[in-house]
């Protein structure tokens, strides 16, 4: 297994995509923490709530720049093995299929963490260094944690939809849809016919839901915690799962 690790690392590495699509959540961070220190500025004199409530929104932003990208990520990652034809040759090397895309999920997975990790900590940094007030408790550290599990969930769903798809493109094309106007247009429809609640339960609600549950009480239209990750989660299980289930089945020759 630490083979398979090693060359489904080596496979990201080696290309450019890893870090190119990394560079929007960050430039996001690193705007977000500055544009919100400033809000703090202008709000300190008012009410300290509001003002660590201010910078925490900088974080929420970063965190939801980065699912999108995890999941692109994800998506990329799985898609190109069949653009290039690179999984044919991996599962003929491997003893079985089921090692190598079990490697392709954990590396994927902890890509998706690092690029939280580094997002959200450059988004803390500039808070900081713009005169922030955030506060380095044991809710920010809930916070990070929230933000880190969003984008490994994003970056499997992405994943998932790659190996489904069989193609980068068509997953991309797919996150894109959905992540930003898709799950309103479905959220719009389901209230029209009384079944508002239910997008709740869909994967963007539940990641602002895990994201809010971390650092405050919550809003009252939203999934309760802990049920949002634990969901979120089940939301991912279910994508990477059938693109497992789809690519084991497939004839990749």
């Amino acid at each position: 297994m630490t083979a398979l690790l090693t060359a489904e690392l080596r496979k990201v590495t080696t290309l450019r995509f890893w870090w190119a699509l990394v560079i929007a959540p960050l430039a996001v961070a690193l705007f977000a923490g500055a544009i919100f220190a400033a809000v703090d500025d202008t709000l300190t004199t008012v009410d300290a709530e509001l003002t660590t409530s201010a910078a925490n929104v900088g974080l929420f932003i970063t965190i939801g720049w980065v699912a999108l990208f995890a999941g692109l990520f994800g998506a990329v990652n799985a898609g190109t093995e069949f653009r290039y034809s690179t999984l044919t040759p991996t599962f003929l090397m491997a003893s079985d299929r089921d090692r190598v895309l079990a490697a392709k999920l954990i590396v994927t997975a902890a890509f998706g963490a690092l690029y939280a990790i580094a997002a959200m900590a450059l988004a803390a940094i500039c808070l900081t260094a713009f005169g922030g007030a955030l506060e380095f408790d044991g809710s920010l550290a809930e916070l990070f944690a929230a933000g880190v599990l969003a984008s490994i969930a994003w970056s499997l769903i992405g994943a998932g939809l790659g190996l489904a798809f069989a193609s980068s493109i068509g997953a991309a094309i797919a996150l894109l849809a959905w992540y930003p106007v898709g799950e309103m247009i479905v959220g719009a429809i389901l209230a029209g016919f009384g079944a508002g609640s239910v997008a709740a339960w869909l994967p963007g609600a539940l990641t602002l839901s895990t994201v809010l549950g971390a650092a405050t009480d919550g809003l009252s239209d939203t999934a309760p915690w802990p049920l949002a990750p634990i969901v979120l989660l089940a939301w991912a299980a279910l994508s990477a799962g059938l693109g497992w289930w789809l690519t084991r089945a497939r004839d990749i020759t």
